[in-house]
């Protein structure tokens, strides 16, 4: 990543290239006069920047459309097959990556356990084998890789040093250093949640939402935040912490070692507590299981999938209130269950709120934290893998 002062020349440049490499990659076949339009750059500087992208074979021309004025407008794309990306989602049991073309679309992807038990090394080593793996067995050339982004269950910091993922026993684990003394081309990190909306954003169901929430519900929750087009961090890199959210002032001054107290009440590994809890079965149950008994009919498991979702209820009417996105997208493994509480959750938030956004269970399933990584890399403002 470079490390320059805001408003130098170079840093103006890429950011410019940056800015118009992004809307040819989200809207494009577009032509350089709608380029000017969407970005405020002027003419002479999306002229020079097309110019260099075309040089380098990033940029085609692919039609030639009619103006109203009947005059004949070039359309451009990016190349989709000038490089390709590595995406990785890296979670505590299992890893999930794809190699893509520049337009998004997967050429290879994998899938395997992560052995996080095994110890932190044991984790690298998992993953950079992985990562190996998806540069050669895509069998593209790898002088053609423009990089890897990589989905953390945990707090990132400075896109460089993993600060805590308990999943995988990481604590201020300088992830990005190691793998570059193993990989000859870029790597972005960041928590896995915020690159779930990255990839709703820019391939799923997020297309054309300027501000939405991804609310990830598994083994525990969090939300990635896109504002005015942009992954919102807030000031401690924390924005989107929902897990913390409270309930009452009973739970003011309370420390919830391991969760925070909603995710202790909205979350798969809650349904599964609280499930055992009421039925005290010494069985281990998952949130799975307790959703295949309310199939079933169970009472039990439908009491506790109705408390769930008065405090999964909560988290909406609370997200929705502060930052008012036109759509909340469902993710993570409990929304594949959303026929159970997707209608009791618009039933309990809605009438809360002055104006409410849509609800939407995501379509990209478990790929959008993978979709997401090739995004962070695609799209990374200051180091833009097609920058200058």
């Amino acid at each position: 990543m470079l490390h320059q002062k805001p408003g130098t020349p170079q840093l103006m440049k890429q950011m410019n290239r940056a800015t118009v490499v992004n809307i040819l990659a989200k809207l494009g076949p577009i032509s350089q006069t709608q380029i000017c339009e969407l970005s405020g750059l002027s003419r002479a500087t999306v002229s020079t920047i097309v110019g260099d992208l075309r040089q380098e074979d990033l940029v085609v021309e692919v039609s030639r459309a009619t103006s109203t004025s009947g005059r004949r407008r070039v359309l451009l794309e990016l190349n989709g097959d000038a490089g390709y990306v590595i995406g990785v989602d890296l979670g505590g049991t299992k890893m999930a990556g794809a190699v893509t073309n520049l337009h998004g679309e997967v050429v290879f992807s994998l899938k395997e356990p992560t052995n996080a038990s095994e110890g932190p090394e044991a984790v690298f080593l998992s993953l950079l084998t992985f990562i190996q793996r998806l540069a050669t067995e895509s069998d593209i050339n790898r002088n053609r890789i423009k990089g890897v982004g990589i989905g953390i269950p945990g707090v990132v910091v400075d896109n460089r040093v993993v600060q805590w993922a308990p999943a995988l026993n990481w604590r201020d684990y300088p992830l990005v250093q190691k793998l570059r003394e193993h990989l000859d081309f870029p790597v972005f990190i960041e928590n896995d949640v915020n690159l779930q909306a990255l990839g709703e954003y820019w391939y799923g169901l997020g297309q054309g939402v300027d501000v939405l929430v991804c609310l990830a519900i598994g083994t525990g929750l969090g939300a990635g935040i896109i504002l005015n087009g942009q992954l919102f961090l807030g000031a401690h890199q924390a924005a989107g912490e929902v897990c913390n959210l409270v309930a009452t002032p009973e739970q003011l001054g309370e420390s919830y070692p391991g969760f925070g107290f909603l995710e202790s009440r909205a979350s798969g590994t809650a349904i599964a507590q609280k499930f055992s809890e009421l039925s005290a079965t010494s069985e281990v149950v998952d949130a799975e299981s307790v959703f295949e008994l309310a199939r079933q009919g169970d009472p039990t498991a439908l009491e506790v999938i109705d408390d769930f979702s008065k405090h999964l209820a909560m988290a909406i009417v609370s997200i929705a209130t502060v930052l008012d996105p036109e759509l909340i997208v469902l993710g993570g493994g409990v929304s594949k269950e959303a026929e159970f509480f997707l209608a009791k959750l618009e039933e309990l938030a809605f009438p809360v709120l002055q104006v409410h956004p849509r609800l939407a269970v995501s379509e990209l399933g478990d790929v959008a934290g993978v979709m997401g990584a090739v995004a962070l890399t695609l799209h990374n403002t200051s180091d833009n893998p097609l920058r200058a």
